[in-house]
């Protein structure tokens, strides 16, 4: 019977090894709202095999207003510090379309390089004006499911941006845990009023918590133009920063590699 420490050592062995290379894929670390239901799950629809994806949350209001977006700031910096310490990443995601927008990108990018320095960073609203300037979009429509208060600045964002906005539509809901509820139905039949009368290039359906992956090519289909969601352009811009050629099918034509031929099709 072994009862010390010197006989567990005398019996325990002891095997050489080789750490692993790298693998050659994608790492990514995503700083989430601790509120958000939807943005990670999305996500994992398309990952693949060449991308992993590791998260956090970040504390949040459970309200979704101007206050309660800016005041995320205060805590960016440490959720981001319990990203996988020791781990390298090619890429960092914070998933707030509004909160990115009022906090600043450029502050947003400061805050996690702070704890992560060198690592390229991207948020929804830096994301799908990339994603609409890759598209040749120029008349945007959007739909949203916050209050006005904080349409506004989203509104007059994106024309600060160069973009006319064609028709802008929302739900007003203001609990986020609210967002997700909203069903898929009835995304669809705001799109479709929202341009009946009013023609756009493109249509931008905001917020990671707002349940629209499983609707966007079907919409595409029904409007005739590419149609982007928060979470679906956060995911390609991630590819875009990482130099990774994954291209996940049946998610929208901006994560193909021809968007014209897709819409034609």
């Amino acid at each position: 019977m072994i009862e010390t420490f010197a006989e567990f050592q005398a019996l325990q062995q002891h095997f050489e090894h080789q750490s692993n290379q790298d693998d050659g894929r994608v790492r990514v670390g995503l700083v989430q709202l601790a509120s958000d239901f939807t943005l990670e799950n999305e996500w994992r629809q398309l990952l693949g095999e060449r991308v992993e994806l590791y998260s956090t949350r970040t504390p949040c209001s459970p309200t979704v207003t101007p206050g309660g977006l800016r005041a995320m700031s205060q805590g960016l910096s440490q959720s981001t510090s319990l990203l996988v310490p020791g781990l390298p990443l090619d890429v960092i995601a914070f998933g707030c379309t509004s909160g990115s927008m009022l906090i600043g990108e450029q502050e947003v990018g400061a805050l996690i390089n702070s704890v992560r320095p060198g690592v390229p960073v991207t948020n929804p609203w830096s994301a799908v004006k990339a994603a609409l300037r890759a598209l040749g979009a120029r008349k945007v429509a959007v739909l949203t499911p916050y209050i006005s208060e904080v349409n506004y600045p989203i509104f007059q964002g994106l024309r600060q941006a160069g973009l006319t906005i064609s028709a802008f539509g929302t739900f007003g809901v203001l609990e986020d845990a609210q967002i997700p509820r909203i069903p898929a139905p009835a995304i669809e039949r705001a799109a479709e009023q929202l341009l009946r009368n009013n023609p756009a290039d493109a249509l931008f359906l905001s917020c990671t918590n707002l349940h629209t992956l499983e609707i966007l090519e079907r919409l595409e289909r029904r409007l005739g133009i590419p149609v982007i969601s928060s979470n679906q352009a956060l995911f390609w811009h991630v590819l875009q920063l990482s130099n990774c050629v994954h291209r996940p099918n049946g998610f929208g034509a901006l994560l193909t590699d021809n968007p014209s031929a897709t819409l034609a099709s």
